[in-house]
Order: C-alpha cells, then structure tokens, then sequence
C-alpha cells in the first residue's frame, strides 16, 4: 500500500541504520535485492520475543476454550475481508 518513492525512503532509512543492505538482482539489472543485516535479524528477534509476550499478556485472561473460538471468529474476520 506504499508507492515505490516511499518504499525507497523507508528502505533508504533501515539501510542508514544498518538493518538492511542492498545488493544487485542477478536476474534484472533495473533492479536490487534488500536483505536483512545481522543487526537487522537481530532487532527483528526482539521485536518478535516483545509481540509474544504481549499476546501472551493480552490472551492471558482466556482459558484455552475461549482462546480457541477467539481463533475461529478471527480466521472467519479475515477470511471475509478477501
């Protein structure tokens, strides 16, 4: 849902942060490949350890039953929306 102007932006920022690098696609010399850098794959592991913990904090008053039909509804949610 970005134009290509401020898709490049966003990537042009990660890269200045050093959490994505650039490389040529060998396959279509218009184009490049972005690819996550160590420190990138770093921060992408916090990130991830910080979600569960808080869907784990946000689920934790739904017994398994209640977790379970939460999933159910949800699923119908977005299956509607395509």
């Amino acid at each position: 849902m970005l134009s290509s102007g401020a898709m490049t932006n966003r990537i042009d920022r990660l890269e200045v942060d050093g959490l994505v690098e650039r490389v040529d696609d060998p396959r279509d010399r218009r184009g490049c490949l972005v690819g996550l850098t160590e420190r990138g794959k770093e921060l992408v592991d916090r990130a991830m350890d910080a979600h569960v913990e808080n869907e784990t904090a946000l689920l934790g008053a739904l017994n398994a039953e209640d977790r379970k039909n939460l999933g159910t509804i949800l699923r119908k949610l977005l299956l509607s929306l395509e």
